[in-house]
């Protein structure tokens, strides 16, 4: 029997790259035998580009009537997303990772993005829902995207030579420092391996310390029936794969 999951994606790349590589060994793994849909919101399809996620999604979403990627409230076929959630037509709905402002939406009630009307619809349904957030303890660790540490570049000018950048998404700044810039930026992360003196990096790991207002966001959603909040990419892969064996 074919098992459907709608992955929805905010506008976080906390450990994005991680979770788009789980889908991908998910759908390598089952095969036939599993759907993938992937929904983003506006934010969403913007840091999935920026963290070089938006560009694997081909070969994530399924080429199925109920795989597909979903930039809008309706799909390719002419029906909105929400109304195929909404009967339960997928098995598992996943918002991973889910910034601060869609847990609060989804703690209360809201559904005015694609990942949030996703999360409202499963609830009514009674589709089973995981929620990886992004702020999901007093200390949270998340990743950064490409940058450049000044304090490390030597202005050698390596990087703003026609072709050191895929995208041609480094230029020089107002003063003369090389900046990347992040609407043509897909994160390819080239410019980390080739820069002499190592002045770019990707995928950094810093720690963050959320607010209050919103570690209690995240409490909420755990104590709303339907949603499993998970903490971590693994633990988020344990889920999905316990949930897809009882559908």
């Amino acid at each position: 029997m074919v098992k459907r999951v709608l992955w929805a994606i905010t506008g976080s790349g906390s450990f994005l790259r991680d979770v788009a590589q789980l889908f991908t060994k998910l759908r390598r793994e089952y095969g036939s035998g599993l759907e993938i849909a992937v929904a983003l919101s506006r934010a969403g399809e913007e840091v999935a580009r920026i963290y070089g996620v938006l560009d694997m999604l081909g070969e994530i979403a399924s080429s199925t009537r109920y795989g597909g990627i979903y930039r809008s409230s309706y799909s390719y076929s002419g029906f909105p997303l929400a109304g195929r959630v909404g009967t339960g037509r997928y098995d598992l709905v996943v918002i991973a990772p889910a910034t601060s402002n869609t847990v609060a939406k989804v703690a209360a009630g809201i559904a005015d993005t694609l990942p949030t009307i996703a999360a409202s619809q499963a609830l009514k349904s009674g589709t089973p829902l995981i929620i990886l957030p992004s702020d999901y303890s007093e200390e949270s660790v998340t990743q950064l995207p490409c940058r450049i540490d000044l304090s490390k570049c030597t202005m050698c000018g390596e990087c703003l030579k026609p072709g050191f950048c895929p995208h041609g998404a480094i230029t020089a700044g107002a003063d003369s420092y090389p900046t990347i810039d992040y609407s043509r930026c897909r994160g390819c992360g080239e410019c980390a391996l080739d820069c002499p003196a190592r002045a770019f990096t990707c995928w950094e790991e810093v720690t963050v310390r959320p607010s209050k207002i919103d570690l209690e966001n995240v409490a909420k959603l755990e104590s709303i029936k339907g949603i499993k909040v998970v903490r971590s990419v693994r633990e988020l892969e344990e889920v999905i794969r316990y949930l897809l064996a009882r559908a």
